[in-house]
């Protein structure tokens, strides 16, 4: 796929919606973003648009429910005018796929699709999609988006790096035109990157948009999620974390893991890892604070992270990780080879995973669908695609026996006639100290008289 005329083309289409917005052509809906999804579970999920004017708003959600010729919708109401609007649909059946429609001042504001996650104790598959760093080339942006578009999943992950200037309307703007129908009918999760706290030091913009709600409903810069047998835990990696509430709140919510019913596996996704073989190299602030270990003394199994811009995958012994930062940025080299590195590439790319009771799949492609990497683990195992380690050279053979001294006739003892070289080569020493100090004695020796 050729990358600039995708760009030429999308930057075409981009020019055409602004002139129609400017000669008061009608657009589809008085929506500015969305909607989208996120905040998905086995019971629901959470329909989200901002609007170009405050108003109320209600979704309308309907079953897909084969041979049910007028299955019965349910609507929810958002009465309070406002712009942005998150309404979440709850009370749904796990696993079950519906459709929904949007509405704000008797305007459709926008339709879409979604499927429930399966109850936590069912076990059941899951597929989502990986991506990060797609900020800055929208050409390179829509490529990966579109090549997404073709494959299946249940919801989407996003590194961190969504936008270029986290205060900018215009750089979110342009992530969600480009994202539209991505995240019409897929949920959305995603880490905190650096260029999100730009021009916005407490991520006021990105909270708005994908932050994460606690029990009592206010919004943080972390959060976790169970889907299936997953707990996916989302870190806020420019934090200081060698103390605070979120370091409490991660150890808190490993140790809840700990005895969770049903659960299999444990991964964290954060935008700055604590490996990466590219230019910014791991993020010391986890390393000081001994992250790594945390998240091993707690049975975490995969690391999710972008930052660097370069597809890689790594084994860091306990933890195994991908870092995933090829959906738009410019591509950065591969600057080292850490001891953890297993594959290493600077391309745009996704990465398709798939998890079950006993194993996690992955498969990385370019936006063109080539693969990159196709692969493997299970509990507690290595990579299954890496070559295994060589194994040791081979003992050397053990060293000929010396040969025997020419002397076993001349009356030395059995050990002597037994023994090897060295030890013989002592022994006549030994033999010719003595005779010498019994000549000195005597007189023998040149230039020495009687004393």
């Amino acid at each position: 796929m050729n990358m600039l005329h995708v760009g030429r083309r999308t930057i075409a289409a981009f020019a055409v919606v602004a002139c129609m917005a400017r000669s008061g052509a009608a657009l589809a809906g008085p929506q500015v973003k969305g909607p989208y999804l996120t905040g998905l579970s086995d019971s629901g999920v959470v329909v989200k648009f901002e609007l170009a004017a405050p108003g109320a708003a209600t979704l309308q959600v309907t079953p897909e429910a084969p041979g049910v010729p007028a299955p019965v919708a349910r609507k929810f109401e958002s009465r309070q005018p406002a712009s942005m609007h998150d309404i979440a649909a709850t009370g749904l059946e796990p696993g079950a796929a519906y459709r929904y429609v949007v509405r704000s001042g008797g305007a459709s504001v926008g339709e879409g699709r979604f499927v429930t996650a399966p109850r936590p104790d069912a076990n059941a598959p899951l597929t989502f999609l990986l991506y990060g760093d797609d900020r800055t080339d929208t050409a390179a942006h829509t490529a990966v988006a579109r090549a997404m578009e073709k494959v299946p999943s249940d919801f989407l992950i996003n590194t961190g790096d969504l936008v270029e200037d986290g205060n900018s309307d215009s750089d979110w703007q342009s992530f969600f035109d480009i994202e539209s129908a991505l995240l019409r009918d897929r949920p959305l999760f995603a880490a905190i990157g650096n260029h999100e706290v730009h021009h916005d030091p407490s991520g006021a913009r990105f909270m708005r948009y994908f932050g994460f709600p606690d029990a009592n409903g206010a919004t943080h810069l972390y959060g976790t999620v169970r889907l299936s047998n997953v707990r996916l835990f989302f870190l806020n990696g420019v934090h200081e974390w060698t103390s605070g509430d979120e370091r409490q709140w991660l150890e808190g919510e490993l140790a809840r893991a700990d005895g969770e019913a049903g659960l299999v596996w444990r991964v964290v996704v954060v935008h700055d890892g604590p490996w990466s073989a590219g230019p910014h190299g791991p993020n010391e602030r986890l390393v000081a604070a001994h992250v790594p270990e945390l998240l091993a003394a707690h049975e975490v199994d995969l690391l999710l992270a972008g930052h660097d811009h370069t597809y890689q995958r790594g084994d860091a012994g306990a933890i195994k990780y991908i870092v995933s930062g090829g959906a738009g940025a410019p591509l950065y080299e591969i600057t080292r080879q850490l001891a953890t590195t297993r594959k290493a590439l600077s391309t745009f790319h996704f990465v398709e995973m798939k998890t079950n009771a006993d194993e996690i799949r992955i498969v990385a492609r370019r936006p063109d669908g080539a693969e990159i990497d196709r692969c493997g683990l299970r509990k507690g195992a290595a990579w299954d695609c890496d070559p295994p380690s060589a194994p040791p050279p081979p003992s050397a053979p053990p060293a000929p026996p010396p040969p025997r001294s020419s002397c076993d006739a001349a009356g030395a003892s059995g050990l002597m006639r037994r023994a090897p070289r060295d030890v013989e080569v002592a022994g006549f020493g030994l033999l010719a100290v003595s005779l010498a100090r019994r000549r000195n004695r005597r007189g023998l020796i040149p230039g020495r008289g009687r004393r």
